[in-house]
């Protein structure tokens, strides 16, 4: 008969909690002054941003919002977002409680 037992010295491999963060300076970026809506595709949070622009070309420019991005956040991503954003607001002096009520 054969025992195989695994030694105590060699501990077991463990494995990173998250993979790690690779940084892209060359990522778009998106300027919103606002946001749409919401929507729950199955499980996927959509969020719609929006930008004012004016448009010039017209002899009565008129201020329009124009969408110019959509998020797609799986719903534990978008509960970190919101936990992050509202940490971050309250570190730099904005509470998003207060402004709530």
């Amino acid at each position: 008969m054969f025992v195989a037992i695994k030694s105590p010295l060699v501990p077991p491999p463990q494995l990173p909690e998250q993979p790690p963060y690779i940084d892209n300076p060359f990522a778009p970026e998106i300027f919103a002054t606002g946001y749409s809506g919401l929507a729950n595709l199955n499980g996927v949070i959509v969020l719609t941003l929006e930008s004012a622009r004016c448009d010039h070309s017209r002899p009565q420019p008129a201020l329009e919002r124009v969408v110019v991005g959509r998020v797609a956040l799986t719903t534990t991503a978008a509960l970190e977002l919101v936990t992050g954003l509202n940490q971050f607001l309250e570190q730099q002096g904005f509470s998003p409680s207060k402004s709530a009520g």
